[in-house]
Formats: C-alpha cells, structure tokens, sequence
C-alpha cells in the first residue's frame, strides 16, 4: 500500500496525517510526507545584490518544511509505517498530484483546509483540486479516527467502484457501515405543471415509485457487496436533494467517514467530480472518501 498526505504545518493537514496513523493497514505500506512551498515574488528584478537573497530564501524554507515533516512523521513511525518525505517546490495541488502519480499511489490524504484557506470554508482549493483530479482514492480528512462509516451509492459507474476500493485499502474490515441512496423528487413548480397538463395522468406517480424502488434497490445491493467482502452493511433510502440527505443521514449515524462516488449518474463525462460529490465534500463535517471510476 502507498500513501501520499499533503502537510502544510497547519492543525488541518495534520488530522490527515492522524488519521493514517489510527487505521491498521497491510504490512509493508509507505506512507511518503509531501510538502510545497512558493516563493516570494523578487521585486528588485534581480539587480545586483538583491539577486542573492533570492537562493538564500529558497534554501531557509526548503529546510524548514523539510524539518517540519520529518517532525510530523514521529505517529507514522510509531504504528509501524514506512515513512519518507518529499519537499518540492510548486502549487500545492499541482505538487501533490504529481507525487501521487510519480508514487503510483493507492491513496492521497489531504486536510480539508491548509493555511491559506478562510476559516468559513469548509473545504480549501488544494483539498478540492487533489479531489477532482486523482487518479486514486482521495481522503479529504476532518476527524482523526474511523469508527463509522457511510457509503452513498446512485448505481453509477464511480459508486460501483466503491466496494472493490475500501477492500484494496484493507483497513475497513468489520467496520459498522450504513449504505444510503436517494430518490430524487420533482420540484414543487414541476409538479404543478404537470399536474395541470397531464390532467391526473398517473405517469409522474408511476415515475416516482420507480425512482424511489430503484433507491431502495441500490442501497440493498451495495450493502450486499460491502457485507460479503467483510463489512457489515445496512442499507437506507431516503427523498431529497442528494448532497443534503447524504449529510444529514452522516450526522444522523455520527458517521466518520462518507464515501462517494466522483461522478453520479447525472454526470458529464466532461466533469471530473460531480456536483453531489462537490456539495458533499462542501457540507459535510465527517471525512470524505471521493472515489472514482477507474481508480
């Protein structure tokens, strides 16, 4: 098993980094500590002897990063995980992603903000970039441990994958597990219309009924895959706006974890993380787990 976490020196990136530490993984798994750093716009345009000051600069926050994630690997080590750092310099999405595929990583763990991002956001640019666009399994980490998990599933490509990942990542095993999928409804202005032109046509109700069965549906097939492979899972259906009973049911449950697919069944293909995956990532004040199809 190969893991990436993205650390900044901030109480964000670290919970990712804890959260690693917590979880019993395979034997043999290394977990590499990657670090980014900018530097400072030079304004003198590299006349004279302000150029210098430049390489020195470069050089004092190389190392400062570099000691900082030798510090923080100490609970890595403790569990018994390999550990390796990487600093490199760059945009820290652009860094981590690129580590993460020089890695061939199974994993990338980032905190949901860094040390840029304002405190009323509940999820950072790095966090949602890394998410949209790995190639592995992302978790974006708000709590330390895991001791409850849900998983979300619409019986898209992406959700489909969600099973054979949490079984490679080899460390949810027995883990109390809710499934949930939603049964989107109409509108109240769509209803309306319809109702109006349909003249008491029961297709819209017929309609409903199939979404809410496939729902149902869904959730019961998904929690069949997750017990056989040794996760015990009940399944749940619920009506609403996607993101919004996803979360709700994760605070219902005090769920750890939610794990989604990237892309639901609503999704372009164009669109790398769909806008359930997105709102959930947004709301949510448990760990996410975006997984994609291909991953």
């Amino acid at each position: 098993m190969k893991i990436v976490i993205g650390l900044d020196g901030s109480p964000h990136s670290l919970v990712g980094r804890d959260l690693v530490a917590s979880l019993s993984w395979p034997a043999g798994t290394t977990v590499q500590l990657v670090g980014a750093y900018q530097l400072p716009v030079d304004w003198s345009g590299g006349l004279g002897s302000t150029a210098s000051w430049m390489g020195e600069l470069h050089d004092a926050i190389r190392d400062g990063l570099t000691e900082q994630l030798r510090a923080a690997a100490d609970p890595l080590v403790t569990a018994g995980l390999t550990v390796e750092q990487a600093v490199r310099l760059g945009r820290a999405a652009d860094v981590l992603l690129d580590a993460a595929r020089d890695l061939e990583a199974d994993l990338v763990v980032v905190g949901s903000r860094g040390l840029g991002g304002l405190k009323a956001m509940l999820i950072g640019s790095v966090a949602g970039e890394v998410a949209e666009h790995a190639t592995c399994p992302v978790i974006v980490a708000r709590t330390p441990r895991i001791e409850r998990l849900l998983v979300a599933t619409d019986g898209s490509p992406a959700a489909e994958q969600i099973p054979e990942q949490l079984d490679g990542l080899g460390i949810f095993t027995g883990l109390q597990t809710d499934v949930v999928a939603v049964a989107v409804p109409d509108s109240p202005a769509f209803e309306l219309l319809v109702g109006i032109y349909t003249l008491g046509d029961d297709r819209l109700e017929q309609e409903r009924a199939a979404l809410a069965a496939k729902a149902e549906t869904d959730a019961q097939g998904m929690a069949t895959r997750l017990t056989a492979i040794g996760i015990p899972a009940e399944p749940h259906s619920r009506r609403g706006d996607p993101a919004t009973e996803i979360v709700a049911h994760a605070e219902e449950i005090a769920a750890d974890l939610i794990a989604v697919g990237s892309r639901g069944l609503s999704g372009l293909d164009r669109l790398l993380l769909g806008s359930v995956a997105r709102n959930v990532l947004t709301q949510a004040e448990a760990s996410v787990l975006v997984v994609r199809k291909g991953s």
